[in-house]
């Protein structure tokens, strides 16, 4: 189980866009976090170069096993005008991320 979390952590930080080169000067516009320590976490933040970051993490037990589902999305603006955003769920069955182009 531990494995698992971590492995899904992993994989939403390998794919959650990085900034490029002139964003190192980016400010944090907005940052809200929660967590009671037990069973349930989220977060969000906007930044100033146009990254939004959204993600919710609840405790489930599925036939005596418990597995942390999270569930969160990420949009930012490519470096040639384009906006982007990454979807995801991971649970018990793995990561599933869905991107689309939105503008």
């Amino acid at each position: 189980q531990i494995v698992f979390l971590f492995a899904c952590f992993a994989a939403v930080c390998l794919a959650a866009p990085r900034p490029d080169e002139g964003d190192e000067k980016a400010e944090t516009l907005r940052l809200e976090a929660e967590n009671n320590g037990v069973d349930k976490y989220s977060f969000s933040y906007d930044t100033s170069n146009g990254i939004s970051r959204t993600e919710e993490g609840e405790l489930k037990t599925i036939d005596d096993n418990a597995a942390i589902v999270v569930h969160g999305s990420t949009s930012w603006t490519a470096p040639d005008g384009k906006k982007f955003e990454l979807v995801f769920t991971a649970d018990e069955l793995g990561y599933h991320p869905s991107i689309k182009l939105v503008s």
